[in-house]
C-alpha cells in the first residue's frame, strides 16, 4: 500500500470507525505497530484534513480524526437544536 491508495483506505477506515485515533488505525489497516506506520498514517492524514476530508484535533498526545460530514452534521443540529 502506497500513496493514494493508501489515503483511500485511512480514510474508508476513518469513516467506518470514528472518531479514530492513529495507532487504531495503523491496527485497522494491518500495518506493523511501528513509529514508522504511524508516521506514515499521521502524514495521511493531515493530508485529508488539507484536503477537508477529515477533521482533526489533537487530545493531549493523541491525534483524534473524524470525517468532516459529521462536522457539518454538528452544526446543523446545533443550528435547529430547541434550548
Amino acid at each position: 500500500m502506497r500513496g493514494k491508495q493508501l489515503r483511500k483506505m485511512v480514510m474508508e477506515s476513518i469513516e467506518r470507525n470514528w472518531p479514530v485515533h492513529v495507532k487504531e488505525l495503523v491496527r485497522d489497516l494491518g500495518l506493523e505497530m511501528s513509529n514508522n506506520s504511524i508516521k506514515k498514517i499521521s502524514y495521511h492524514m493531515k493530508q485529508l484534513e488539507k484536503d477537508e476530508k477529515i477533521r482533526t484535533k489533537r487530545i493531549g498526545k493523541a491525534l483524534i480524526a473524524w470525517p468532516h460530514d459529521m462536522e457539518r452534521l454538528r452544526v446543523i443540529y446545533e443550528l435547529i437544536r430547541v434550548e
